[in-house]
């Protein structure tokens, strides 16, 4: 009776996870609902339902030690330790990743997807103040408060522990025996999500489903756990001709020149704007929002109105912006077994040709692996936090603030020697979105926790480019400027699959007006690099066959992998593309929200996705992309 008493228990307390899980994928639905915008009644419960399957996996997974020990049948005197063992056991084995399911309710807004163990490389950033964070997301720190509580009340003793006959030697490792053979193969069943033949992924989560949904069903201990490996790309054939491949790539940089086709030694600045997306700005979107100093700017220069980020995170968009990468695994190049393949970015090519070449950030060094990727871009010299004179400056949580640091910026780029090529990159519109104190009120506080911030670094833009007007470089500098990927939103136009990824793109010159461009074709951020080596009139002996100048004629495409999901955007068409289940295709104009999938489309479409994702799969793997 004392062995099945255990067993009642034991499944009491898993119920018990189990039904904690469900409420947690609750509070993460209404928590982000806005971005469940497609899904039906229907879809969400059977989200609810899928998800059951990797609740179980992840309980099954991180509390195998807790299960097993529970069922050991142990003498009456060591009854309540065994018990008191058991509930410490169970509270380690079980908060930290409630927890982290927790912080997960708020950190999918900035990542699109479950967190794993790469993103949680945040842990490690000397540049965070933890206690800042926590202030700020105090309702999700008193939640995790209660549900250690909540565990630690329901746990409940067993009755059974010190009562009854103890059973012999022999009748106890029979019971063991009896036990563990139950216990140990339901457990590798619900670890591998059932009788399959390969264990349960997240990509099987609802991979049909529109949208954000599979995310849903999935739970952040899942994810977490099964980040622990290396995630492999495989090499796929398509096309048996690589010439096939690089067909489709290549015609679409033999566009007509649209600007004068002579030398050009001009300045380079590149700002990366954190959690930037085109919904904030006024430009592109009739006008007053939340960055008026860059809507005046965009009246000057090329306003590109269908740009896209090619990742949702800071470590995706570096690569892409200076060496022309588009982020097409499931994690950055730097997080992989690949992150010392070859490559060459902006300071490679430009520095043949006398260009010095650097990268700002008032972060500590070391943060999103920037220091890593622009060194192998060729980037001659990294700035930090550490660079910056005066610690007084710091915003208490990330790094310098962007108003200082930008006119520090703008000073140190006098002392460097043109031409130059230097890449900012802000930070103060990164959650938790900090002000300095004399300037908190002065911006609109909008209906988003983000968008105060976005009107600070707005002003923080606008006070860089007064001090850089003064400076001796400033009238033969080529600034582009876009977002590194965006962040909450609220309107149906970027509430969809396709307008989580859309951030600004603008180029400004003060001498030069490019009135030939074509600001309405669909551009992404591995157009900057090729865009910035046309109009310097610079052929590098080797590049990426992703990008396309925006200084020449065509149509334009934005490329980007959606968990799994491959999106082709080329002018109001749209393919998503499911490796192993198919496509679908969307009329932007007439369905700009992705509610109604057309039943056929463009073959062509799918055979450019085709060759853009073995171009990228089999170049990363034989390290052979150039």
């Amino acid at each position: 009776m004392m062995a099945w008493s255990r067993w009642a228990w034991l499944l009491r307390r898993l119920a018990l996870l189990l039904l904690v899980y469900t409420a947690l994928r609750l509070l993460f639905l209404v928590y982000n609902r806005s971005r469940f915008p497609e899904a039906h009644v229907g879809d969400i419960l059977w989200a609810f339902v899928c998800g059951l399957r990797f609740d179980a996996s992840a309980i099954a997974l991180t509390n195998l030690p807790f299960i097993l020990l529970s069922l050991v049948p142990l003498p009456r005197r060591f009854g309540i330790a065994h018990e008191r063992f058991l509930k410490g056991l169970f509270l380690v084995s079980n908060l930290p990743f409630l927890w982290l399911n927790v912080a997960d309710v708020e950190f999918f807004q900035f990542n699109g997807r479950r967190a794993t163990l790469h993103l949680l490389g945040l842990a490690n950033d000397a540049a965070v103040k933890w206690s800042s964070l926590f202030l700020y997301y105090w309702p999700l720190v008193l939640l995790g408060i209660g549900l250690a509580v909540l565990l630690w009340c329901f746990f409940g003793p067993d009755p059974a522990q010190g009562t009854g006959p103890e059973p012999g030697r022999l009748k106890s490792g029979l019971i063991l025996v009896r036990d563990f053979g139950v216990a140990i193969p339901l457990c590798i069943i619900a670890i591998r999500g059932g009788l399959q033949m390969k264990p349960v992924s997240s990509a099987q989560a609802m991979p049909y489903a529109p949208g954000d949904l599979p995310q849903l069903a999935l739970n952040s201990t899942f994810t977490v756990v099964r980040s622990t490996r290396q995630i492999p790309i495989s090499r796929v054939h398509y096309f048996p001709d690589q010439q096939e491949v690089l067909h489709y790539l290549k015609s679409l940089n033999e566009g007509e020149k649209v600007i004068p086709d002579r030398p050009c030694r001009d300045n380079v600045v590149i700002l990366i704007l954190e959690s930037f997306s085109a919904e904030y700005w006024g430009a592109g979107n009739g006008g007053s929002r939340y960055t008026p100093f860059l809507d005046s700017l965009a009246e000057q220069g090329l306003f590109f109105r269908h740009h896209y980020a090619n990742g949702r995170h800071s470590m995706e968009a570096v690569p892409a912006i200076l060496a022309g990468l588009p982020s097409l695994m499931l994690v950055s190049l730097a997080e992989t077994e690949y992150q010392n393949n070859r490559l060459a970015g902006l300071g490679t090519f430009l520095a043949p040709y006398g260009y010095t070449s650097s990268f700002f950030q008032g972060a500590s060094k070391g943060t999103m692996f920037f220091d890593t990727v622009t060194a192998k871009a060729g980037i001659q010299r990294y700035y930090s936090r550490k660079d910056y004179p005066d610690p007084a400056d710091h915003d208490g949580c990330w790094g310098i603030y962007d108003e200082p640091y930008l006119q520090y910026v703008a000073k140190e780029l006098t002392r460097q020697k043109p031409p130059f090529a230097a890449t900012v990159f802000t930070l103060s519109s990164h959650h938790p979105y900090l002000i300095p104190p004399q300037h908190r009120g002065r911006f609109k506080k909008g209906t988003l926790a983000i968008h105060e911030s976005i009107g600070y670094t707005d002003y923080a833009v606008g006070q860089f480019f007064a001090t850089a007007r003064q400076q001796p470089w400033y009238s033969n500098t080529l600034f582009i400027i876009t977002g590194d990927h965006t962040q909450k939103l609220e309107t149906p136009e970027y509430l969809n699959t396709l307008g989580l990824y859309r951030v600004p793109l603008l180029l400004f010159h003060p001498q030069k007006t490019f009135a030939g461009v074509d600001t309405n074709r669909v551009t992404e951020h591995v157009d900057i690099l090729p865009s910035i080596l046309d109009y310097l009139q610079i052929v590098p002996g080797r590049t990426l066959l992703f990008g396309q100048s925006v200084f020449r004629k065509g149509e334009g495409r934005a490329f980007l992998n959606v968990i799994g999901h491959y999106w082709l955007v080329r002018g109001h068409r749209a393919l998503e593309f499911i490796p192993k289940g198919g496509s679908r295709f969307y009329d932007l104009e007439s369905d700009p929200q992705l509610k109604s999938p057309q039943p056929s489309g463009p073959e062509g479409l799918v055979k450019e996705a085709k060759a853009l994702i073995q171009y990228f799969n089999n170049g990363i793997v034989d390290n052979d992309l150039y």
